[in-house]
């Protein structure tokens, strides 16, 4: 049986937040929005909606390019 239009999107819902919850336990915003290929303020709101936490935060660091 084919999955509904609805089913659709709840399964791609599901699938983002974790995709998203993933990359907050590991790395930062910044970095985890240039791998999705996302901007960093679609990503805080994904994150805030979703109620997902942020676990690593490097405030005002940047890396030192060699």
């Amino acid at each position: 049986m084919m999955e509904t239009w609805d089913q659709m999107k709840e399964r791609h819902r599901q699938e983002r937040y974790k995709l998203v919850a993933q990359f907050s336990k590991n790395t930062t915003k910044t970095e985890a929005a240039k791998e999705l290929k996302m901007s960093l303020q679609a990503l805080n709101n994904f994150a805030k909606r979703n109620n997902i936490y942020w676990w690593v935060i490097k405030q005002g660091q940047r890396s030192e390019k060699t």
